[in-house]
């Protein structure tokens, strides 16, 4: 994996900026060597004050402006060179800004792009893949590759074009500079990028797999924070977080190794190029006076020379440490064009039935078939129990009805009309699904109800019915914000019954006509389970058309239903 796929990566609309981006690159470079012409100018005229008589451009200048005496023009040229460098740095910090902005619309772009792909690969694929792992793609490889994958390369580019101007210029100004320096940078450069490129890549590939251990490490600790505290497990806990940082640790040195040994053989190159530079004159009878120019010259040259070589090679070793993103991007955005989000709020007809067909279906891991040759019909208004003992398929029999996984045989059809990609956000549209670990964000009470609505777009006439029906209105009116409190993550700041009727609230602001219920109320006590069933009742006998599927264990919970599907019977 290298720049062309890394380019692959970009998307078009960004790929138009990339010329401008190139442009800034190039000014960016000559706005450096203005400035370093400008110290030249007025370093050769400290260095040799007979210029004025025997250099003719700046006689011509220094008769133009009729200067009374060298000092005042050598102190007016000094205080022009001032301005020029404050005006050359102001541009090249607006030429940064520009450029980090592309950067950062880079990561942006991405990123977002990243995330609708998984938004968009469904149930089964979130299941299969480890969810810190997909955070850690979205957020930091994303970052990584704008910033330091082809921010490294912006940084190259940019350097390189300078190098190769003050290069040139020296060539034209004394070639031997140019070939002494050439002799002794050369090589070091070459000697360097061979030891450290293959380390450097193997370092970044460790690091990431330890940063997105570690990552999952805090992830884990705090959901499961109660089970870690009775288990008396913090000390294993604590050490393994512990060790997770010192392997991180391990692999920063080694990049910090890499980067310090760069500076150095740079710098230790420079004292080699003046020494070589002053034994070469020496040798061929130059004279003093002379090679202290030269010397000057090559000085204020590497003065810009030494930084920009260190950030090449600096910036290459990141880019080289960092080409791992750009085959796990290419790989996760491989098919990211042919996935297509429906955002239809139409509703697909339902005022039949609902048919599964010959339903079977299995997981990748699992020998055999969860769910095999199924068929049931449910009829509009209909209240059916689903049971069945654990791993009989009552979880995934819902995920089927309700579109959000497809089966490996057999249809699922609403009214004679199977369910494709091409109806299943309109059929989706008339669901609600209520599970046993409802998805709370941190986020206000209305906006958990109107989940999925901006917070002011929601209907508070429709928001306050809801809660109303839910039996919520009471709770809401005694909170000081009232349906706008925030209930904490994952709903902490709410009982479990309170959690279960947010969902309630949330199928009827909704509207919905199929209300899915995946063991809604097994982590409740009897008294709040019996009050969440007897609530679900009175929606039912509310509204005829309400087609209501509740699963349980709990054979008491499901008297109210008409009638009972067993899986285990199938």
């Amino acid at each position: 994996m290298g720049i062309k796929e890394a380019y692959r990566l970009i998307s078009p609309p960004l790929r138009k900026r990339l010329p401008a981006v190139v442009v800034a690159s190039i000014v960016a470079a000559l706005l450096d060597l203005v400035g370093i012409a400008a110290l030249i100018s007025v370093l050769l005229l400290v260095l040799d004050e007979t210029a004025v008589v025997t250099n003719p451009t700046i006689g011509a200048i220094y008769d133009l402006f009729g200067f009374g005496s060298v000092s005042a023009f050598v102190t007016t040229v000094a205080l022009v060179v001032l301005g020029v460098i404050i005006v050359k740095s102001l541009l090249a910090v607006l030429i940064g800004d520009s450029l980090h902005r592309f950067s950062i619309s880079l990561y942006h772009d991405l990123s977002r792009r990243m995330f609708n792909n998984y938004l968009g690969k469904g149930l089964l694929f979130i299941r299969q893949h480890n969810t810190t792992t997909l955070v850690n793609n979205v957020n930091s490889l994303c970052y990584r590759f704008a910033i330091l994958v082809v921010g490294s390369l912006q940084v190259v580019l940019t350097e390189a074009i300078l190098l190769v101007v003050l290069l040139g210029a020296l060539t034209i100004y004394n070639p031997r500079i140019l070939a002494l320096a050439a002799v002794v940078f050369i090589p070091t450069a070459l000697i360097y990028s061979r030891v450290v490129r293959k380390r450097m890549i193997e370092n970044g590939m460790g690091e990431n797999r330890e940063q997105v251990a570690q990552n999952k490490a805090m992830f884990e600790t705090l959901r499961g924070y109660g089970d870690m505290v009775i288990g008396n497990a913090q000390e294993y806990v604590s050490q393994r977080f512990a060790n997770n940082l010192q392997r991180l640790g391990r692999y920063s040195v080694k990049a910090n190794r890499m980067r310090t040994i760069s500076r150095y053989t740079t710098e230790l190159s420079l004292v080699a190029a003046v020494v070589l530079i002053i034994t070469v004159g020496l040798a061929t009878g130059s004279e003093i006076g002379s090679l202290k120019i030269v010397l000057g010259v090559f000085a204020m040259a590497a003065y810009r020379m030494i930084p920009a070589i260190n950030r090449i090679l600096a910036s290459w070793t990141e880019y080289k440490r960092h080409t791992y993103v750009i085959e796990t991007l290419t790989t996760e955005l491989a098919d990211a064009e042919q996935v297509v989000t429906d955002n239809t709020t139409e509703r697909l007809p339902f005022n039949s039935e609902i048919r599964l067909d010959n339903i079977t279906f299995g997981y990748a891991d699992e020998g055999e078939p969860v769910l095999r040759n199924l068929s049931l019909r449910i009829g509009k208004g209909e209240r059916i129990g689903i049971k069945g003992p654990s791993g009989s398929g009552k979880s995934t029999l819902f995920n089927i009805i309700a579109a959000l996984i497809e089966p490996q045989s057999g249809t699922l059809s609403v009214d004679g009309e199977q369910i494709t990609d091409t109806n299943r956000r309109r059929w989706q549209n008339n669901i609600a699904y209520v599970s046993q670990d409802l998805f709370l964000p941190d986020q206000s009470i209305a906006e958990n109800v109107a989940f999925g609505i901006e917070p002011s777009k929601i209907d508070r006439t429709r928001l306050q019915e809801a809660l109303r029906a839910a039996s919520l209105d009471e709770l809401v009116a005694s909170l000081p914000k009232g349906a706008d409190t925030v209930t904490g993550e994952a709903g902490c700041r709410l009982s479990g019954g309170q959690r279960q009727r947010i969902g309630i609230a949330r199928a009827l602001y909704k509207q919905a006509s199929v209300l899915l219920f995946d063991e809604a109320t097994s982590s409740l006590d009897q008294q709040t389970a019996e009050d969440i069933v007897a609530s679900i009742e009175s929606l039912s006998a509310a509204d005829k058309s309400l087609t209501i599927l509740f699963i349980s264990h709990n054979d008491q919970t499901l008297d109210f239903c008409e009638r009972i599907y067993n899986l285990d019977q199938q």
